[in-house]
């Protein structure tokens, strides 16, 4: 009985690890942009992901602009810092263009970005769970049932 016992508990991990795989969608780059250059980030984005972003210039301050996977373009101009959140209403890439073609002086960017992927209107992450939690229920089911009639 417990080589049955250790094989389900390492069935078990294997799976919690695989379904925990790729779960993460949080990003931290920091970006040396050249003078005279620019550098687009791309983002994919289902549709209903949450995405929270923030970015920081050190030094020069550098264009900033948005391409949302619905084709709108934010143009926010010369800034420093940014910060904002919103929901995907579309499936596709956002870009995110950082442009220093104007400046003399290279730009030091901190890019931070969370997306919060959605499944069935519930966070990727829960959902997983509950799917465990139901998968787990079945089992033990499972051998109560079998147990009464061996």
């Amino acid at each position: 009985m417990k080589p049955k016992k250790k094989l389900y508990c390492f069935l078990l991990i294997l799976c919690l690890s695989i379904a925990f795989i790729g779960t993460v969608g949080a990003t931290t780059e920091s970006l040396n942009i050249e003078a005279g250059k620019d550098y687009t980030s791309k983002i994919d984005l289902a549709s209903q992901d949450k995405v929270q972003l923030t970015f920081e210039t050190i030094g020069q301050t550098s264009n900033f602009s948005i391409v949302f996977p619905n084709s709108t373009v934010l143009n926010l101009g010369e800034v420093s810092e940014y910060s904002t959140s919103f929901t995907s209403d579309t499936t596709g890439t956002c870009e995110l263009h950082f442009d220093n073609t104007n400046s003399s002086d290279t730009s030091l960017i901190s890019l931070n970005y969370d997306v919060e992927h959605y499944i069935l209107g519930m966070p990727e992450m829960i959902f997983v769970l509950v799917a465990i939690a139901v998968l787990l229920m079945v089992v033990v089911t499972g051998y109560v049932v079998m147990g009464k009639y061996t």
